[in-house]
């Protein structure tokens, strides 16, 4: 009985082998696939970056992490960050950890702005308390300012589409 068994997995074996040289040979060549592998290496090595834009009195990017009350003020954990676009695609963004994870306070009066949902590019103005129980619907990228106690006194979200 286990001479069944295994002439059918012999079987099924070479009937796979089979199907696969079949369908192989009416797909693109080695060569042709080799080409197209230079092709993309060439295309992505071609890609220039630059460093992205910081409006006017930001001097910072970072990465929202969590936020929390703590004794009665509002403290964020953030990663500082610098960041990339591909000048080609500015849809292309790449985020780099530029230290270590650190917590920030709001100075009082402090301004945060996120986006509204998703799809959209309109800003909302939201109380840095907001931030401790609500989830950010596109990115937790943020860039920031903050005063000469190193309390953020503005926080902006990041579009990213």
């Amino acid at each position: 009985m286990s001479h069944r068994y295994v002439s059918a997995a012999a079987v099924l074996a070479s009937t796979a082998a089979l199907l696969a040289v079949a369908s192989g040979s009416s797909g693109a060549s080695p060569n042709q696939a080799a080409s197209a592998t230079t092709v993309s290496t060439t295309a992505v090595s071609t890609t220039a970056w630059q460093p992205c834009y910081l409006p006017k009195g930001y001097k910072h990017f970072f990465e929202l992490e969590s936020a929390k009350k703590v004794q009665g003020k509002t403290v964020v954990r953030v990663t500082p960050e610098t960041c990339s676009v591909n000048t080609k695609n500015d849809e292309d963004v790449a985020y780099t950890p530029l230290g270590a994870a650190r917590s920030l306070a709001f100075a009082p009066g402090a301004s945060v702005e996120v986006f509204s949902d998703i799809n959209s590019t309109a800003v909302k103005s939201v109380a840095p308390t907001w931030l401790v129980n609500h989830k950010l619907t596109n990115s937790p990228h943020f860039y920031y300012r903050v005063n000469g106690q190193n309390q953020i006194t503005a926080m902006q979200e990041i579009y990213h589409p």
